[in-house]
């Protein structure tokens, strides 16, 4: 699978739904971010599911570096909000948690987490949500196999 990071914006839920595939760096999350700080229906204090088991993210210190300053650069990312990472792999694991140690420098709470189910509960959503997001996630999946 080529590198790719799609989301998708669920304000009646106050929820960000994010997927990441392939190959990417710090440089590319950063892009996303920007990306998303600059969509009409982003909203800072919208709960965070990163989706990253299909993606291989090659981190470094400086690259986090990088983009923690983003992130407290740019107003409209700052917000009390709850970021789960959806990890499969030690790789994704080991990069969920090298950002979590860095999380007294980031305006947002943050959990590694192994399910959806952990994930949907940490981010505050309802059981009645958990088809919502599980498709959501599906249909970005789908978008990023067919580019």
């Amino acid at each position: 699978m080529k590198p790719y990071i799609c989301y998708k914006i669920i304000p009646e839920k106050k929820l960000v739904l994010e997927y990441f595939c392939g190959h990417l760096s710090w440089k590319d999350l950063m892009e996303n971010k920007k990306k998303l700080a600059l969509d009409k229906n982003y909203d800072s204090t919208f709960n965070i599911i990163d989706d990253v088991r299909d993606a291989f993210i090659v981190f470094d210190e400086e690259g986090l570096s990088k983009f923690v300053k983003l992130i407290n650069e740019t107003n409209k990312l700052q917000g009390k909000r709850k970021t789960a990472i959806l990890t499969d792999t030690p790789n994704q694991l080991v990069n969920s948690e090298l950002l979590n140690s860095r999380k007294k420098e980031v305006p947002f709470s943050l959990k590694t987490v192994s399910t959806l189910l952990t994930a949907t509960k940490w981010v505050n959503a309802s059981s009645s949500d958990f088809e919502l997001i599980e498709d959501s996630l599906a249909e970005l999946k789908n978008i990023a196999k067919n580019l």
